[in-house]
C-alpha cells in the first residue's frame, strides 16, 4: 500500500464557506468556470480545508507547529517551525523555510504529504444572494450589502503518500535528528540519501487522526450567519498500491431527488473502479444511508467484489481505526 484517496460528499445549505473577498458591497464566493459548458462552480480552497483540519487536529488534542513571522529577502513572511518529526501539521501539510543547517543557510522544503484541491461543487451556482442591513441605531447611515451564497453538493478529493508519511530526508526536509530509525536510500539521481522514519505506531496514529479529520470535517467562513453541516454524507476510501489517483471526480449525484433524497451515480463509479482494480488493494464506500435513495444499487453493483465494502459511516470509522502500515 504506497498511497490512499479519499473522496466525499456533502450537501450544504445557505452556505458561503470560502469567500472571494467583495466586489462593491458584495461579498462573493470563491468560483471556477467549466470551459465545457461555461457556467460557474463554488469551490473552496485546498488552503481553507487545510487550515480547518488543522483546527480539527488540534481539537483532537495534538500539538501543532507555531506559526512565526520571519525575514527572508528584507521580506516579512510567515512560517511555521519545519519539525515534522515533532509536529503533525509540519509532516502532513510541508512547508519551505530558511534555516541554519551545521552553521550554514539551507533552505528545508518539505512538499505536502496530503495533497488536496479542497471543494468544488457538483452543480453550478444559481446566483442566490443573501440581502442584509447594518442598522445604524443613531441615525439613518445604515450600511447595505450582500453575501453570496450557495446550496450544492460539494466534492472534497484527498491523496496522502503514505510512505512518506513519518519519513523526513536529512538535507533536504529536515536537519540531522538523533533518536529516530535511519536507513541510508538512494535517489532518482543516484544519490545516497539518509531517511528518519517515525515508529510505525507513531505514523499510523498520525494517518487515523488525518482520516477522522476528513470525516468529522467543519469549518468555513460566515458560519456565524450561515450555519451549515460541513462532514461527509458519502465517503471513498482507496487504499492503492501505486502512487495514482483513481476515483477522482467519480463520485457524483445525479439532478433531482428520489423521496427527497440524493441519487449516487453508481455506474460512473463502478466503471472507474473495475478499470483501475489493478491499483486498488482496498477499497470502502462508507455512507448515511437513510440520505441515499439508491443504496441497495450502490450494494448489488459491488456484489462479488471482493476488494469493494459498502458500509455505514459507523463501520467504516472502524475501518479507518483498524488500518495498519507496511514496514
Amino acid at each position: 500500500m504506497k498511497a490512499i484517496e479519499v473522496v466525499t460528499l456533502t450537501k450544504v445549505e445557505g452556505a458561503n464557506l470560502n469567500s472571494n473577498g467583495t466586489e462593491g458591497v458584495i461579498a462573493v464566493l470563491k468560483k471556477v468556470r467549466d470551459p465545457v459548458d461555461g457556467r460557474e462552480y463554488v469551490r473552496i480552497s485546498g488552503q481553507s480545508v487545510k487550515y480547518h483540519l488543522r483546527a480539527l487536529l488540534k481539537e483532537f488534542g495534538w500539538e501543532l507547529s507555531q506559526v512565526v513571522p520571519k525575514s527572508e529577502s528584507n521580506q516579512k513572511v510567515i512560517v511555521s517551525l519545519g519539525e515534522p518529526h515533532k509536529y503533525i501539521d509540519d509532516d502532513l501539510f510541508g512547508y519551505m523555510i530558511a534555516k541554519k543547517v551545521d552553521g550554514k543557510n539551507a533552505t528545508l522544503r518539505r512538499t505536502a504529504v496530503v495533497r488536496t484541491n479542497g471543494m468544488v461543487s457538483l452543480f453550478p451556482y444559481q446566483e442566490d444572494r443573501d440581502f442584509g442591513v447594518r442598522y445604524d441605531p443613531s441615525g439613518d447611515n445604515h450600511n447595505i450589502y450582500e453575501t453570496e451564497i450557495t446550496t450544492n453538493v460539494m466534492r472534497a478529493n484527498f491523496f496522502i503518500e503514505l510512505d512518506r508519511l513519518g519519513v523526513f530526508k536529512e538535507g533536504l526536509e529536515v536537519p540531522k535528528l538523533e533518536g529516530l530509525e535511519a536507513k541510508k536510500e538512494r535517489d532518482t539521481t543516484g544519490k545516497d540519501v539518509t531517511l528518519y522514519l517515525l515508529p510505525k505506531e507513531e505514523r499510523e496514529r498520525r494517518l487515523k487522526a488525518l482520516l477522522e479529520a476528513i470525516m468529522q470535517y467543519h469549518g468555513g467562513a460566515k458560519l456565524s450567519n450561515f450555519f451549515t453541516k460541513v462532514y461527509p454524507e458519502v465517503m471513498v476510501v482507496a487504499l492503492l498500491k501505486r502512487k495514482i489517483p483513481v476515483i477522482g471526480d467519480a463520485l457524483r449525484v445525479k439532478p433531482g431527488y428520489v423521496d427527497g433524497k440524493l441519487v449516487l451515480d453508481v455506474d460512473l463509479l463502478k466503471e472507474t473502479i473495475e478499470t483501475f482494480e489493478d491499483n486498488i488493494e482496498k477499497l470502502y464506500v462508507g455512507l448515511f444511508e437513510n440520505r441515499f435513495a439508491n443504496v441497495e444499487e450502490l450494494k448489488k453493483a459491488f456484489e462479488g467484489m471482493n476488494k469493494v465494502e459498502v458500509l455505514s459511516m459507523r463501520e467504516l470509522r472502524e475501518r479507518i481505526q483498524n488500518i495498519e502500515l507496511g514496514g
